[in-house]
């Protein structure tokens, strides 16, 4: 291999590891803003317990990850969603709505980007502290959009997650939450396994009324 060459994969490994540590800064950043906030507000939580019990609409933001045999083909990556949550007549419970929008660069030569939109049911564990613990299930469609190919498909898709939450203000709360996404797509001829993806990020979301 010729001296210039090297010299060019040498650079593209040094951008790549410059990209991998932006990213995990970003991440840490948003760890530790959750965690001061934690710190000064979460003794005033007892106050607002009942903000679960209140319709929230909110945002999320964090690491999205190809796992099990799909992390084969994709990089891990940041990405991003937005969800309605409404209140069911059995307290511990709600009804939520979502969608996110997910890209990930290949090992090889192509690209991948998602848009799952689905419902879910949230569960809230019945403990007696500041913090609120969720759990999460449900399922609906996915997006698919495949370059250079141009494969363009919906997918239908579960989900499986965790959530915990405390208030960080009258109206504001704030969340770290772990999802499992399946994209179902074995009952394809074509196709022998499913897609396995892990969202992790800090959600903010505002309760409505």
């Amino acid at each position: 291999m010729k001296a210039d060459e090297k010299i060019r994969l040498l650079v593209i490994e040094a951008n790549i590891m410059k990209e991998n540590i932006m990213k995990k800064s970003i991440i840490y950043i948003l760890i530790l803003s959750v965690i001061i906030l934690a710190a000064t507000d979460i003794f005033a939580a007892s106050s607002r317990k009942n903000y679960y019990l209140k319709p929230q609409v909110g945002a999320w933001y964090g690491p999205v990850s190809p796992i099990m045999s799909t992390a084969r083909n994709l990089d891990s990556d940041l990405g991003g969603g937005i969800f309605f949550r409404y209140n069911l007549p059995y307290n511990p419970l709600k009804i939520g709505l979502e969608s996110s929008y997910q890209a990930f660069e290949s090992k090889g030569v192509n690209e991948m980007r998602l848009i799952p939109v689905y419902a879910n049911l949230l569960y809230l564990l019945p403990i007696d502290i500041p913090l609120k613990i969720h759990i999460k299930g449900g399922g609906g469609l996915c997006n698919i959009y495949m370059k250079p190919d141009e494969v363009k498909q919906w997918d239908a898709m579960f989900m499986l997650g965790t959530e915990i939450s405390f208030p960080a203000g009258r109206r504001v709360n704030i969340a770290l939450r772990v999802d499992y996404l399946n994209i179902y797509e074995e009952y394809k001829k074509d196709a022998k396994v499913n897609g396995h993806f892990i969202n992790a990020g800090i959600s903010v979301y505002f309760n409505l009324f």
